[in-house]
């Protein structure tokens, strides 16, 4: 009986195959992985290219009386954060917290107001509005007192082009213990998260 012998594929064939398969493997990584990076890329892209950075604080503002040349005594009781945008477009502010809890955005006022009654406030104005007491010069009504406050103008500013500064004013109804750590964090209504760390009693 005869045998026939098969003969195999030639070992130069086999390494081309070889060669070939794992191009193709790599070629549909590649493709898949690129793809991938991209769509994550353009997904976060947003927020990237805005940013805020805190320029400086006072948390131990206490607003001069200007007619009688003394403070307000409220040192601990007003938080204020100047905020840069340091990006490339513009944000807008759409909420505000301190230590976790959601402060209410309102409407700066020239009227003299007891901060007793503004507890948990947070007032976004332009860099140019400064927090004031005293009703004859620096308010537009109500008698000068312990712990009264009012804006040099009643304006809001939630947005910030790119390269503009504006300013987050927050207010509670006692003061906050001396030397203590908060957090404040500002979030856009695209999303953008940005925490700062400030200290009772300090500037910065």
């Amino acid at each position: 009986m005869k045998f026939q012998r098969k003969k195999a594929i030639s070992p130069i064939i086999a390494t081309l195959l070889l060669i070939a398969i794992a191009v193709a493997a790599a070629i549909i990584v590649y493709v898949f992985v690129n793809s991938l990076a991209g769509g994550l890329t353009q997904g976060g892209g947003a927020q990237t290219t805005e940013r805020l950075q805190m320029q400086s604080y006072n948390f131990a503002l206490s607003p001069p009386a200007p007619n009688s040349g003394t403070a307000c005594g409220c040192t601990g009781q007003v938080l204020e954060l100047f905020l840069l945008n340091s990006g490339s477009s513009s944000t807008t502010i759409s909420a505000v917290y301190y230590d976790g809890a959601l402060m209410t955005l309102s409407t700066p006022f020239t009227a003299n107001t007891a901060l007793s009654g503004i507890n948990n406030n947070a007032y976004t104005a332009p860099s140019t509005t400064t927090v004031n007491d005293l009703a004859t010069t620096a308010c537009t009504a109500g008698a000068s007192a312990a712990a009264t406050i009012c804006f040099t103008a009643a304006t809001t500013d939630t947005s910030y082009t790119a390269g503009s500064v504006g300013q987050v004013v927050i207010t509670f109804s006692a003061a906050v213990t001396p030397g203590t750590s908060h957090t404040v964090k500002v979030v856009s209504t695209t999303g953008a998260t940005y925490v700062f760390g400030v200290t009772s009693g300090r500037t910065g």
